[in-house]
């Protein structure tokens, strides 16, 4: 047997993803005009799908596969012993299909066969040659424009709906090829002609859909579909078809192609983050701003789930919520409601506040298909409430709380658990002399580093409040009347004469301690305050 490998013709002829099955036959010299003993050298993975078959069959005879009749047996001696090449049809009954076999000798002992299924071809030709009234009527009863041109006289044949799309009178159903093409818009002609000469040139349907301008002035768009029709020699004999007008649909698919670039600018232009998902809540669509805010581009974000980008900050926990974004998110869907939440951006750490919106995608059934999601940065917002919060019970410029905090954490703090309560009063000596000799802004550098002190003296639960211009007012619940008194002394020692400079700080003390449950806890801030003011009259004096 003569070894495939030592054959020279073309590779091609053997690719295994060619789209038409391949069979190579070798024969015997001794036995060259019986075609039924060639055996089967090589095939392609087309041809056994074709086939169907299961097992290997390199090595047998043809007729093993193929049914083998006398033309089919000359067809295959004529090209072996001519090198002619030439056609067979065949039905193989077992597959109720009919195939077009194209034969030619590769090399000297070999024929090659490349099978087409033609079958919806020959059922085509089968159901053309009926009655011509029975086919009129058909025709004429469909809901499409449907067409038949003759290539030997030009002529399309067509039903009355065809007439109808292409304005012209029903009670004709003759026109010439040209009338039709001449109709087609010019921006169209070179598409129908790129297309026809495909039809013609290469036997391949086609379907285009182009303008056409009627008799009366209007222009519609159309569908036009056709399939050739071929004769067993290989030669196009017609080529029947549909023509559809599409016009509203092309009007619809204008409109909608409108509305979506609008919404597309609509997307690019708001500045807030809108995350397209599916039901799983992965991620569809990102607009720019939502591209910002995450620092990921849409490209590399479609198809993750959301929470790979957005992470849900639990503040109580100090952590991130343990469960994904996807569930807390969807579970939250409220259509043009905001939820406000804290989230960290995956991709640099930033936490932002923000109020999110998740309004879902629904079929016309009511089904969900997913979610638009909406994210606002009010981050800023967040900021200045928490300032405008901060300012209302903190003294601007010290950072020490003011008199409204003060006030509200002493009857808050006024319970029998922090007895002993001691309130103490201080006082900025000659804080006017200071800002008359050297300014007031060395005098408020003054109150700076009096509250720095301060903060240093007494612990962090004490409450430490500036109550006035140069007052400040500590409150030290569970103190007694004895550590008072060592506090009172120790911040003497450190502190200055009563008239001194910026750098130098001076204060006036007074304190009082509520001892019994039933002392009125601002009866014991006014004695605080007596107190302080009889130590500024000692300290004037010394």
């Amino acid at each position: 047997m003569f070894s495939l490998n030592q054959i020279d013709f073309d590779p091609s002829l053997l690719i295994n993803k060619m789209n038409k099955s391949f069979l190579l036959l070798e024969a015997d010299a001794a036995k060259i005009h019986d075609a039924r003993t060639y055996v089967i050298a090589r095939t392609n993975p087309c041809f056994s799908k074709i086939f169907d078959l299961k097992q290997d069959y390199i090595g047998k005879e043809l007729a093993s596969i193929l049914p083998v009749s006398d033309k089919l047996a000359a067809e295959l001696v004529n090209v072996m012993t001519s090198s002619e090449p030439g056609t067979h049809e065949i039905y193989v009954d077992e597959m109720n299909r009919y195939f077009l076999l194209s034969i030619f000798q590769p090399q000297k002992l070999f024929v090659a066969i490349i099978s087409e299924d033609i079958s919806e071809e020959k059922k085509i030709e089968e159901r053309l040659a009926e009655s011509e009234e029975t086919m009129r009527l058909t025709l004429d009863v469909a809901g499409e424009g449907l067409w038949q041109w003759h290539v030997e006289d030009e002529l399309v044949h067509h039903n009355k709906r065809w007439s109808s799309i292409m304005g012209h009178s029903t009670d004709t159903q003759i026109h010439a090829l040209d009338e039709f093409i001449g109709a087609v818009h010019p921006k169209d002609q070179e598409a129908v002609n790129k297309s026809s000469h495909r039809v013609f040139e290469h036997h391949e349907p086609y379907s285009n859909e182009h303008r056409v301008t009627l008799k009366d002035g209007r222009t519609i768009w159309i569908e036009d579909r056709g399939i050739p029709i071929v004769s067993s020699e290989g030669k196009l004999e017609r080529v029947i078809g549909s023509l559809s007008d599409i016009t509203r649909y092309k009007e619809t698919q204008q409109q909608l192609h409108l509305e979506k670039e609008v919404l597309q600018s609509t997307l690019l232009s708001v500045g807030d983050a809108i995350v397209v998902t599916d039901i799983e809540g992965k991620i569809q669509l990102m607009n720019p701003a939502a591209e910002r805010i995450s620092g990921y581009k849409q490209d590399d974000a479609i198809g993750k789930v959301i929470n790979e980008f957005y992470k849900l900050y639990d503040p109580s926990a100090n952590d991130f919520f343990k469960e994904t974004m996807s569930p807390h998110l969807l579970e939250n869907e409220q259509i043009g409601e905001n939820v406000q939440a804290e989230i960290v951006i995956s991709k640099t750490g930033k936490r932002i506040h923000v109020y999110y919106n998740v309004t879902p995608i629904r079929l016309p059934s009511g089904e969900k298909k997913g979610y638009v999601i909406i994210f606002s940065d009010i981050s800023s917002v967040v900021e200045r409430q928490k300032r405008i919060e901060y300012l209302s019970f903190h003294d601007e410029l010290t950072g020490l709380y003011n008199r409204r905090y003060l006030i509200d954490a002493m009857h808050r703090l006024d319970a029998t658990r922090n007895l002993p309560f001691t309130i103490m009063m201080l006082d900025i000596n000659d804080l006017k002399g200071v800002n008359d000799t050297y300014g007031h802004a060395c005098g408020d550098l003054l109150i700076q580093r009096t509250a720095e002190f301060l903060e240093s003296v007494f612990r962090r639960s004490d409450i430490i409040a500036r109550s006035g211009g140069d007052e400040f007012c500590i409150l030290l619940p569970g103190t007694s009347e004895a550590t008072a008194k060592s506090i009172f002394k120790r911040i003497k020692k450190s502190t200055g004469p009563y008239y001194s400079a910026p750098e130098q700080i001076s204060v006036s003390i007074g304190f009082a301690v509520k001892t019994d449950a039933e002392d009125d806890i601002d009866e014991i801030m006014r004695q605080a305050d007596e107190n302080m003011y009889e130590d500024k009259e000692l300290c004037r004096k010394r």
